[in-house]
């Protein structure tokens, strides 16, 4: 495995939820936390992003709070397809480039070769380990995943993470259902042996900025 990074950035209440009730993100952080999701993004090479995420937030991904360097979108689709007229494809400076399968292939080249490149890595099932050796052969080695709690499990899973950037927001919404930065189906392995060092803390307004690193 090569050297590299890989920081996840999300932000949360604080009962500990990532989204809204109705399963989106809008409204919740301020211009601070977009302010320094801008920042981190322009600190690394390669910007990672999952298709629900992208569904459910259409976000813009060009730096817009801070200057600097622009990540390469990169875009993972297990299932189904994107459209090309979400902000991913129409508002960015950088052509994405697509993971997919071999499965799907075909559907997304027909929806989204004029909008980005497309590399096929895995036959039904795309590999976090796959996708970190890629980009490794590309040359790249900082990456920031700002995917759902389901896509952060699956890295974390595999313990690819090396850093977590946490926005704790002024907000409390109570819905047990509800997920964290990560869910998956079961606890990760031996957690109480693999804490996280606490880097940096932060605070500007109501809103905390936390920044973990892997405990050596």
């Amino acid at each position: 495995m090569i050297n590299y990074t890989l920081a996840i950035n999300m932000a949360m209440t604080i009962d500990g939820k990532v989204e809204r009730p109705d399963g989106k993100w809008y409204g919740l952080t301020s211009k601070n936390d977009k302010a320094k999701m801008d920042y981190y993004r322009s600190q690394h090479e390669v910007l990672i992003l999952g298709k629900n995420s992208i569904i459910n937030d259409n976000p813009v991904i060009h730096l817009r709070y801070t200057t600097g360097n622009e990540p390469l979108p990169l875009i993972l689709i297990r299932k189904g397809t994107l459209s090309p007229k979400l902000n991913v494809f129409q508002n960015t400076r950088i052509k994405p480039l697509i993971i997919t399968t071999e499965e799907r292939f075909e559907e997304i080249s027909n929806d989204l070769k004029d909008f980005a490149t497309i590399k096929v890595l895995g036959k039904n099932n795309i590999s976090p380990v796959d996708v970190v050796q890629y980009l490794g052969s590309l040359g790249y080695t900082k990456y920031l995943l700002e995917g759902g709690p389901s896509l952060n499990s699956i890295f974390f899973e595999n313990n690819l993470v090396t850093t977590i950037y946490l926005t704790i927001v002024p907000y409390l919404i109570g819905e047990k259902k509800l997920s964290g930065i990560i869910s998956g189906n079961t606890a990760l392995p031996n957690f109480e042996m693999k804490s996280w060092k606490l880097e940096s803390i932060e605070q500007i307004q109501d809103e905390i900025f936390l920044k973990y690193g892997k405990e050596i």
